[in-house]
């Protein structure tokens, strides 16, 4: 009840989302378009993944790149909400990128400053676990937080500088260190989606031995999270966004295998473990589940069952 109220006190909002053709971006457009707001969807001129945005008359594409953001509040005006997910070399060998990475802390941050200009209420900015380094155990959001990439460097330094942004003014700032998602428009070759490929061609799947524990967030709930922070009275912070489903690796394949009715050998252990080991990750989402935003999570056999009648 209090959630439909808050809805309904939310009606015809503003609201910007950068990196509007991402994974999590596109996905988090279709969950705003089922509110009664106008969203302004930022994307690179050159995108060609333009045609993935759904049609509304509610959305707005605004073909602007990140160096260019300072150019924002011009073209957009006003508005109440500002969704930051715009970040390029998101994956090797990129993520050591220094110059690159440090021009999207430089991009980031110009952002919140429009979100201030356009006398933004919340702005919500994209993290990554990548900010807490090697996890040797559960992790919750207070952990010390080092490091091991460029990438994750500056994803941190982004963090730091928004929030001491929302101490000094009235913009909220919701910082979500974001784990391993799932779901349709993900990476090609991510283990997910690379799995689903060659198990629907009953191909054989290399593999890790898949011992390190881990932790899938269907992307629906994910941008249903995110959604829900706007309208939340969240104070401002950094908050874990996951399933809160530990379990190990080739649990998971086994599950994809299973689904798909697949023939494909699962070859466990033909792939071997870099020099750190196993890499585990443990995520402590007690923190937004207290705040009322984690409620149900999408079981990952569900999840995929979904992905795939699409």
């Amino acid at each position: 009840l209090l959630w439909e109220v808050l809805v309904n006190e939310f009606i015809m909002k503003r609201v910007v989302i950068t990196g509007a053709t991402s994974f999590i971006g596109i996905h988090l457009i279709e969950e705003w378009l089922r509110k009664d707001c106008e969203i302004f969807a930022v994307v690179r001129p050159d995108s060609n993944r333009i045609s993935r945005l759904p049609k509304s008359p509610r959305l707005q594409i605004v073909e602007l790149d990140m160096n260019h953001y300072a150019e924002l509040s011009n073209e957009i005006g006003e508005a109440d909400c500002f969704y930051h997910l715009a970040w390029n070399g998101v994956r090797a060998p990129f993520r050591d990128d220094a110059a690159l990475q440090k021009n999207n802390y430089q991009c980031s941050m110009e952002a919140i400053h429009q979100a201030e200009k356009m006398e933004c209420s919340f702005f919500l900015g994209s993290g990554s676990q990548a900010e807490y380094g090697k996890m040797p155990e559960a992790v919750d959001e207070e952990f010390k937080c080092q490091p091991i990439t460029e990438y994750g460097i500056n994803k941190l330094r982004t963090c730091e500088a928004a929030l001491e942004c929302a101490k000094r003014g009235s913009l909220r700032v919701i910082w979500t260190r974001i784990f391993s998602i799932y779901g349709k428009y993900d990476f090609p070759n991510s283990l997910v989606m690379s799995s689903i490929a060659k198990m629907k061609e009953n191909k054989p799947v290399d593999l890790t031995a898949g011992t390190q524990l881990w932790d899938y967030l269907y992307v629906k709930d994910a941008v249903r999270f995110m959604v829900k922070f706007a309208f939340s009275d969240c104070a401002s912070g950094v908050y874990n966004l996951a399933s809160g489903e530990v379990r190990p690796l080739k649990e998971y394949i086994k599950d994809i295998h299973e689904i798909t009715g697949s023939n494909s050998e699962l070859r466990f252990g033909a792939i071997p473990y870099g020099p750190a080991g196993p890499l585990n990750l443990q995520p402590d989402i007690h923190k937004a589940c207290n705040a009322g935003i984690i409620d149900y999570v999408t079981p990952f056999t569900k999840g995929i069952s979904e992905m795939l009648s699409m």
